[in-house]
């Protein structure tokens, strides 16, 4: 059978270097990565609006051709001798599960919505990042993001949003506690006259249990 959505393997970031390696001022954030014409990643976009140019990629990670793709990512600052920052080294990378939301009619084995537990989740520079975790052993889990409503107030231009994290554990184990990183893009709902978009967003934590978030999205 076909699985829907975005396949994301579990874990922490790995360090793409030996022991001894040593990184000053590493940061991890969610960015938003722009590749070159060979698939290289070339410039981030961080959720603070700052562009930076990637000077050094110690992954030697490689995407689509002239694309642009959400990571989490761990990299240090590289700056001049006047303290300016001219770019970055990426010392690890992993890809975001960051698929547009697709309404529930369109998954073909129906919504699947195995548990997780939000462990953070905060608004970025267009996009809700959050990070979930999940019990699983060895297996991959597939990840995305069912609109199930949009209404829009013309007269305010207010657009809300009803989202559900659909979640397919398949036949892994429930054996450790692992992190998964997803990042929901909202830009398309910004279309013109939207001055704001409240996004409600909901998961199961149990069976019978779920949670739910609301944030607001100020378009740019």
């Amino acid at each position: 059978m076909k699985r829907i959505g975005f396949a994301l393997w579990l874990g922490v970031l790995l360090m793409a270097c030996g022991d001894d390696y040593y990184v000053p001022d590493m940061k991890q954030d969610y960015l938003t990565a722009y590749s070159s014409a060979t698939g290289e990643l070339e410039s981030v976009l961080t959720d603070e609006g700052q562009r930076l140019t990637v000077l050094e990629d110690a992954t030697g990670s490689r995407t689509t051709a002239d694309s642009l793709v959400r990571v989490v990512c761990n990299y240090t600052e590289l700056r001049a001798d006047d303290g300016q920052v001219q770019g970055i080294r990426i010392n690890a990378v992993t890809r975001a599960v960051s698929p547009i939301p697709r309404a529930a009619d369109t998954f073909e084995e129906g919504v699947k919505t195995d548990p997780a537990r939000v462990m953070s989740i905060w608004m970025g520079l267009d996009y809700l990042n959050c990070i979930l975790q999940v019990d699983a052993q060895n297996q991959a889990h597939y990840f995305h993001f069912v609109e199930e409503a949009v209404a829009t107030d013309e007269a305010s231009g207010v657009r809300t949003v009803d989202l559900l994290l659909y979640h397919d554990a398949g036949d892994d184990l429930p054996a450790y506690t692992q992190r998964a990183y997803l990042s929901i893009p909202l830009r398309h709902y910004a279309t013109e006259g939207i001055r704001e978009v409240k996004v409600r967003f909901r998961l199961y934590v149990d069976t019978d249990e779920q949670k739910n978030y609301e944030f607001i999205y100020i378009p740019d």
